[in-house]
């Protein structure tokens, strides 16, 4: 073909996409179940400039926050601690502005080394693999004592970065969320899954050899969570211990544990008999511990409808839970595309939160709203359209329910971050889960806003703040 002909067939082309630009409808057409869109010549001819800024106001730099956070923790000044509390990105969201809503906890942190004290984090995959939960652990435990990795199941679902596990046998398994087979009597436990033991086997612990986080690699109490008959032995450092019931319950759960006269990186348990196990605990014998409960596909509506009551509520009797950590949301926001939608799931949460309160009311509760998510929008990645009214509608449930709400999608930046945290390499390709790097970032913000109100807290009532190293 002629470069002439070449030419014209090329400007030809280009024509007939501006004559189909111009008047494809605006809002696309729908055949059958296809929907169809098509750009239009503003947004072909217009060019994006490029913001330097985020929608609150941050420099499109994912460290930003971080500096401004550390910035103003570097001050005595009572006026910045308001001035965080008021208007920082990062801050707690505290019922009816309440800035003693959790002065409890932090006294019960302060006090963790003559009365150990739990941390429950449980969210959807945007934690497994004891991602933020890790780096979490970490900074708590370095500020106010303790060891140890928490709460971990029977049988792994997906590998933790902290602990490597392995079984003699495989148990059968069952959830309450979307990752395998369910029961019909909801009796779950306190991890939402549980695995059940109709003979014998040997579960065995090992510390991984993630750097960064040297208070998980050491245990000292170790403690089958468990229902049914039978007995257990832990094996640690040469020695061979019984596990004791320290707490039989009323309603049949039971604490099998054992302590090691010196701390160990590496336990096996062997138990025999009939038993339901809901979880392994390894820990310090003081301090914090800090569980992590990944539930992959859940939008955290599990625990009123779906979880046994009986299996959930004596773990919180037992074992002095001063604060759970809910991340959801997440999961569901591709779904809430009506106002309907989103008041059945405000519903739904309502229900969940009550619960917790509940079983456990001196318990402080914190809400992390979902990170930014990215999808397709017209070729390009943007916030998905749904994510800002499903985090407005997370900020009311906390509100109605008295609990305090922490908004990671402002914490991130905003609107279109992800797409920063991705070019960062602090989030993955698919524009939803954070990398390691990025998971310790948010662990990061997270405990620097907790340390920003412990520190207010400390200047309110007159006590010298721990020192913790940044």
């Amino acid at each position: 073909m002629k470069a002439r002909k070449i030419v014209i067939f090329i400007f030809g082309v280009l024509a007939a996409l501006a004559v189909l630009c111009a008047i494809f409808p605006k809002d696309g057409i729908t055949i059958g179940n296809i929907h169809f869109e098509f750009p239009t010549l503003d947004e072909i001819l217009t060019v994006e400039k490029k913001s330097t800024t985020m929608s609150n106001g941050l420099a499109k730099d994912p460290n930003e926050l971080t500096r401004q956070q550390l910035k103003a923790m570097s001050t005595e000044d009572y006026d910045e601690f308001i001035k965080f509390a008021q208007t920082n990105p990062a801050r707690f969201y505290l019922p009816i502005n309440d800035s003693t809503y959790f002065d409890a906890l932090f006294d019960a942190m302060e006090n963790a080394g003559n009365e150990p004290m739990r941390v429950l984090h449980y969210g959807d995959s945007q934690l497994e693999g004891d991602r933020i939960s890790a780096d979490l652990r970490e900074r708590f435990q370095t500020a106010f004592g303790g060891s140890g990795v928490g709460m971990v199941p029977a049988i792994q679902s997906v590998g933790a970065m902290t602990v490597v596990q392995s079984s003699s046998s495989k148990l059968p398994t069952y959830f309450a969320y979307e990752m395998g087979e369910h029961l019909r009597n909801g009796r779950y436990g306190i991890m939402s899954q549980v695995a059940h033991l109709n003979g014998s086997v040997q579960l065995s612990f090992r510390a991984s050899s993630l750097e960064g986080v040297p208070h998980s690699k050491t245990y000292s109490k170790v403690t089958l969570v468990c229902c049914g008959t039978g007995k257990a032995t832990l094996s640690a450092n040469g020695t061979s211990l019984s596990m004791t019931d320290t707490a039989a319950t009323t309603d049949g759960v039971r604490f099998l544990t054992a302590t090691l006269p010196s701390p160990a990186g590496k336990v096996s348990i062997s138990a025999n008999g009939n038993m339901e196990i809901f979880a392994v605990l390894l820990d310090g014998t003081n301090g914090v511990s800090v569980d992590n409960v990944p539930m992959r596909g859940c939008s955290g509506t599990v625990f009123a409808y779906v979880t046994d009551r009986k299996t959930l509520e004596p773990f919180f009797k037992r074992n002095n839970v001063k604060l759970i950590i809910l991340q959801y949301g997440g999961n569901s926001v591709p779904y809430l595309k009506s106002e309907k939608k989103l008041q059945e799931y405000k519903k739904s949460l309502i229900a969940q939160i009550e619960l917790f309160k509940a079983m456990s009311p001196e318990t402080k509760i914190l809400f992390i709203g979902p990170a930014d998510m990215a999808t397709n929008v017209k070729g390009k990645k943007e916030t998905y359209p749904q994510l800002e009214p499903t985090i407005n509608m997370l900020k009311e449930v906390c509100s109605e329910t008295g609990i305090a709400f922490w908004n990671l999608y402002d914490a991130m930046g905003g609107r279109n971050s992800m797409v920063e945290w991705v070019n960062a390499n602090l989030a993955g390709k698919d524009y939803l889960h954070f990398t390691r790097d990025g998971a310790s970032k948010v662990a990061d913000m997270l405990f620097n806003t907790y340390l920003m109100y412990y520190r207010f807290y400390c200047k309110r009532v007159g006590k010298t703040p721990k020192n913790f190293h940044q």
